[in-house]
């Protein structure tokens, strides 16, 4: 299907060329997924579809716009193609819009293994199973929990992107999930020193697993675990009081965090002037343990790519060294418009990794007398463009170094250059289930409003 779908994109350009169109570019996409969920031992819903679309740009005389549609027949696109032509004159000039350099263009070398041989093999009822049987295996947990759903997904799919520099290429790639999420009926308070703010309330949270290959999804067996332990801790919250301490962020928070942290280099909220790391080349930004890097050449991770949505070529990038900033998150566009180069980044990260520490999770705690292990977040208090940070949060009081009462309905708050440079303690684990690979880390000091 991979090789149909580059013809179509070849026949498009041509087309498109034949009609006077300047310059021209195709991305198009084909997938085929399944998905399942599963309550009470029942079906809730199943879905096998597939999906497809393909978007041309076309540019004249500095004026450009964009065609989507989801037939790739010729005698569909030839129309749209006309038509669009036809009302360039009338749109406005942007003389920053180009193809990429085709020096920049091509396919990185390397097996990335995207797609799973064995995709095929598992029957639908296999899978359904599958969810069932996550399902079955919670049952057995605990008597204070029950579940609430349990899913399995998968999907294959096909990304060809051409345009008329010549830039021809596809991917083909898989995609496996499976999870579950329970519920506890929060009774009564785990500590007597406050009294619980969640007491008839019901308590959610759970687990899941993602892989681009099957047999590396994490079993069942433990991600119901994961899911029990996770659930339960949160019976019995808590307010604490509003004070400063340090804060440990999990594995999942680090990724939410440095996840703005990447919004903020992207090129395209820097030539809006909507980043406080504008002008900041070169600066120190961060404490000098953080080496953050944007990778897209790992083989089997999630945001691995040859190439960039434009065709350029998909090379490492170097974010941060050392706490010094040297460089932004490029697509031709926005580069074009900060008088730069593209570094292969139109279509936002790759596989953004903040290097490992020495620290296990288990430490970090350790290393806090007083403070606040963060386990979830709520809010859009996040701003990059001023730098501000207070979100709501949800976690587990440390005492003495130790894991204490679960906390809920406070806000912890500071600005992201403080965060940056308050963050001196790195955890050596990751969690590989996101595009950002990040371990759990220490911020030394942070406002925590509750009562």
């Amino acid at each position: 299907m991979l090789e149909d779908n580059k013809k179509i994109a070849k026949d498009v350009i041509d087309l498109a060329l034949g009609y006077g169109t300047e310059q021209v570019s195709v991305s198009l996409a084909k997938s085929i997924s399944f998905q399942v969920d599963v309550r009470e031992n029942k079906i809730e819903s199943l879905q096998e579809s597939g999906s497809s679309g393909i978007h041309i740009t076309i540019s004249k005389n500095n004026r450009r716009s964009t065609v989507s549609s989801n037939d790739f027949r010729e005698e569909t696109l030839a129309p749209l193609i006309r038509s669009t032509l036809e009302a360039l004159p009338y749109m406005g000039e942007d003389k920053f819009y180009t193809l990429p350099d085709p020096a920049l263009q091509g396919r990185a070398p390397g097996d990335l293994e995207f797609l799973d041989p064995d995709y095929s093999k598992l029957s639908s009822g296999e899978k359904v199973k599958i969810s069932l049987n996550l399902e079955a295996l919670s049952l057995n947990t605990d008597q204070r929990l029950k579940t609430d759903q349990s899913f399995y997904s998968d999907s294959k799919s096909y990304v060809v992107h051409a345009d008329s520099n010549g830039f021809l290429e596809g991917e083909t790639k898989t995609l496996y999930s499976m999870g579950i999420s329970m519920i506890a009926d929060d009774i009564e308070p785990k500590s007597n020193e406050r009294e619980s703010t969640n007491v008839g309330r019901k308590q959610t949270d759970g687990w899941y697993s993602a892989a681009r290959f099957h047999k590396n999804l994490t079993s069942p067996e433990d991600i119901v675990e994961k899911a029990r332990r996770r659930t339960l801790r949160k019976l019995g919250a808590v307010k604490p009081p509003s004070q400063e301490v340090p804060v440990v962020f999990s594995s999942e928070m680090a990724q939410s965090f440095l996840g703005k942290i990447a919004s903020a280099l992207m090129g395209e909220n820097l030539f809006r002037k909507q980043s406080f790391l504008l002008n900041k080349l070169d600066e120190s930004i961060a404490n000098a343990k953080i080496n953050l890097i944007d990778n897209p050449l790992l083989p089997g991770k999630l945001g691995s790519r040859h190439f960039d949505s434009e065709g350029v070529q998909a090379k490492p990038l170097v974010l941060i060294e050392n706490g010094v900033l040297k460089n932004y998150m490029l697509s031709t566009y926005s580069a074009n418009k900060l008088g730069m180069a593209s570094n292969g980044h139109s279509g936002g990260i790759s596989n953004l990794i903040l290097k490992l520490g020495d620290y296990p999770e288990e430490e970090l705690i350790a290393s806090v007398k007083n403070g606040l292990y963060l386990t979830s977040m709520t809010g859009q208090g996040a701003n990059i463009v001023t730098g501000d940070f207070s979100r709501g949060g949800q976690g587990i009081w440390i005492r003495e170094g130790k894991l204490a009462e679960p906390v809920s309905e406070f806000t912890i708050a500071g600005t992201f250059a403080e965060m940056l440079n308050n963050l001196k303690m790195i955890g050596n684990e990751i969690d590989e289930r996101s595009s950002i690979l990040t371990p759990a880390f220490k911020i030394d000091k942070m406002m925590v409003s509750g009562t």
